[in-house]
């Protein structure tokens, strides 16, 4: 049985993304939906909370509402045919760090996003980006730490500055029922989730990823670190791991672990 996981923010937006759901008919998929709040603490703790308890879902979903920015938009016209955004890079504005989601599923055009710890009210605040919301960068970094496949989808519906300072929910319910294609999100999603046969390593990979994670003498905190970077380029599907770790196995730990962090 496979299983997946919705994540919104708000239990009003949740319950249509629940309510569209629940109109299609997939065998052998159970599917659970998660209230993570707004803000990042709510999200880091509510999302890490759940997954604690239930920790063994095959996918994972973020489905919620974004603002937006014309400042660095040439045409207006050009924005209307952006009803639903997939987000492939998360500018955190409070740090400047940087994560960039990999690429499970090529369901809508793809945008980067700035990810605030405050309401945002002028478009200047996001600098270069085009979306910014207060999730989405916490949500991939609990996804990232369970090492779950996951995808961001965004629906543009404020615009910064006057927009925000009276948000409406009424049409952030509409659009969140209307622009995102949810049959088509779900047949792109089996299909995935199939040709990985519910699992991201084949059991080729898996044996070879449990050989390097035992050659060497890892300390807890390195063979966190080594795992991370051995599921990222498997899932990612970049490179050989056989060939790299018979080509690398002669370097001693460190050296191996620092090849492998900059293969890239």
């Amino acid at each position: 049985m496979t299983k997946i996981l919705f994540v919104s923010a708000l239990s009003a937006e949740l319950k249509i993304v629940k309510e569209e759901i629940k109109k299609l008919n997939f065998k052998n998929i159970e599917i659970s939906f998660l209230e993570s709040w707004i803000w990042n603490y709510n999200t880091i703790f509510n999302l890490t909370k759940f997954l604690e308890q239930n920790n063994n879902f095959d996918f994972i979903i973020n489905i919620w509402v974004c603002g937006y920015s014309f400042h660095s938009m040439p045409l207006l016209q050009d924005w209307e045919f952006k009803k639903v955004i997939q987000i492939w890079r998360i500018k955190n504005l409070a740090n400047n760090k940087e994560k960039i989601i990999p690429n499970f599923l090529n369901f809508a055009e793809i945008e980067s996003i700035a990810c605030s710890e405050n309401i945002v009210y002028n478009s200047s605040e996001i600098k270069e980006e085009n979306f910014v919301d207060m999730e989405s960068y916490w949500f991939e970094l609990v996804a990232e730490k369970y090492n779950l496949p996951r995808i961001i989808l965004k629906v543009p519906v404020d615009e910064i500055w006057e927009e925000t300072k009276k948000f409406d929910f009424v049409k952030a319910k509409k659009f969140l029922k209307e622009n995102i294609d949810y049959k088509k999100l779900m047949s792109e999603l089996e299909e995935f989730l199939e040709s990985k046969n519910l699992n991201l390593f084949d059991k080729k990979e898996e044996k070879l990823k449990n050989k390097i994670l035992t050659y060497y003498k890892w300390t807890f905190s390195e063979k966190v670190i080594l795992e991370k970077e051995i599921n990222k380029f498997l899932v990612l599907e970049l490179w050989d791991i056989e060939k790299f770790f018979e080509e690398n196995k002669n370097l001693d730990k460190k050296e191996f672990l620092k090849r492998l962090k900059n293969i890239i």
